[in-house]
């Protein structure tokens, strides 16, 4: 049988089995930003960073590196594009970072008449370097992925990692689950929010989003929100809610001069967080058939008859196509898969999904079932705006150029992985961490 997490977030946001049976090393990641480092790897394979060693075309689009330390993309950008004048549209990235971190990523201006700063600019926790031009603009979605170096800080058992990375590699990769960023540690509930938004429960999204408190948040924001709870008074809570907390605060501002137009509230969210808590039930969704089918002894690694792959030609970091598994197929596809040129493919849902077929259908219509949801539901009737007509997502996570190293009870790993694929994840193999929150997950 498969390892099988005790940790009750990961129960509850589908994380429910380990890759890697070993047991963990323990210890504790970001002890400070520099232990957790990210550079972004683009399609064409520059590595984002302070080297600057990049070919400048004589026309095109300037590009830079964005070097930002314990800050979101979204308010690095905000800080740049003040600082220059523009607006925040004119800067453009292929995706997000995280916060928690010392990373590195390119961003293009999408301005043709835009002047770069002489050397290096300096704001505070972001810095913009290496300017360059190139033919065509950042788009998200348009990098190959991100290379890791990461810091474990006190690992109770750090002999176990060597174990572990063989046994990574006899069984050749991880479960590829969307990680606790995803979903949040403190409030891990975007997730559901999405669901109620799907099944048009306007009310329980506004709820569940600035009213359902939480055992591990603490301070103003409990407060206010246990201040809404009892007394149902939006203008009140809005005075007593932190202004970090901007996206309550914008549904709080709603309610309070339109009250109880819960529907309302939810549209005067910015359309990109609506559809960032619909992803995130996706996500949920991805997890738990994930998990699903390795309870029942499916790989997630080769394809069984009834899955779907998807084609990589030589040299292709997207899939060309994808092929139903069938019996007279399945040797095929296991020799691709083995030869890096398909991978197994699970569905993120949505309302063009084919959904798998045999027992691999079997258990991704199981766990719709049990959710209570169908596809129909991601065409988001109420709010069709934020619909989303799925796609397919890689199973099976494998870092690629894995190395190691030690001092003492602290141990450095280093990776590469394909973009969408989480640190943390690998990271939760290797630590097998039981208290996620004062480890640093």
């Amino acid at each position: 049988m498969p390892r099988r997490s005790s940790i009750k977030l990961d129960l509850d946001l589908g994380l429910e089995y380990y890759g890697l049976a070993g047991e963990g090393t323990g210890g504790v990641i970001r002890r400070s930003l520099e232990d957790f480092v990210v550079k972004e790897v683009s399609l064409d394979g520059l590595v984002a960073g302070p080297e600057c060693r990049y070919q400048s075309s004589e026309e095109g689009y300037w590009w830079f590196v964005m070097e930002k330390r314990g800050l979101d993309t979204v308010t690095a950008l905000i800080v740049l594009s003040k600082a220059w004048g523009l607006r925040r549209n004119t800067l453009s990235t292929a995706g997000l970072k995280d916060t928690k971190a010392v990373t590195y990523q390119f961003v293009s201006v999408m301005r043709g008449d835009f002047t770069p700063p002489r050397g290096r600019e300096d704001l505070g926790r972001v810095s913009a370097y290496c300017f360059f031009r190139r033919p065509f603009y950042l788009r998200p979605g348009m990098l190959y992925g991100n290379e890791f170096r990461i810091w474990v800080r006190d690992s109770i058992k750090p002999g176990n990692l060597e174990a572990l990375v063989k046994e990574l590699e006899s069984v050749r990769a991880v479960p590829n689950y969307y990680g606790y960023q995803r979903f949040g540690t403190i409030r891990p509930n975007t997730h559901l929010v999405g669901k109620m938004i799907i099944l048009g429960d306007y009310r329980g999204a506004i709820e569940e989003l600035v009213e359902r408190r939480y055992p591990l948040e603490s301070g103003k924001a409990a407060e206010a929100r246990e201040y809404l709870s009892e007394t149902g008074d939006y203008r009140g809570a809005l005075e007593r809610f932190p202004v970090s907390l901007r996206h309550e605060r914008y549904v709080l501002r709603y309610l309070s001069e339109h009250p109880g137009d819960y529907y309302g509230a939810l549209r005067s969210l910015p359309l990109y967080i609506r559809r960032l808590f619909i992803g995130a039930y996706q996500a949920y969704l991805f997890n738990r058939i994930l998990s699903r089918r390795i309870e029942r002894g499916l790989s997630y690694y080769y394809p069984h008859v009834g899955d779907i792959v998807g084609i990589y030609p030589e040299g292709s970091h997207e899939p060309k196509g994808l092929m139903l598994v069938t019996d007279a197929l399945l040797e095929k596809a296991r020799k691709l898969v083995e030869e890096g040129k398909a991978a197994l493919m699970l569905p993120i849902v949505g309302y063009r999904t084919n959904l798998s077929h045999g027992e691999p259908g079997s258990i991704e219509r199981e766990v719709l079932s049990e959710e209570g949801v169908d596809i129909e539901d991601f065409r988001v009737r109420g709010m069709p705006e934020a619909a989303s007509s799925g796609t397919y997502r890689r199973a099976a996570l494998v870092p690629e150029g894995l190395e190691i190293s030690f001092s003492g009870k602290d141990y450095m790993v280093s990776f590469r992985l394909r973009k969408g694929m989480y640190a943390t994840v690998l990271l939760r193999e290797f630590i097998k961490p039981t208290d996620l929150i004062q480890q640093g997950f």
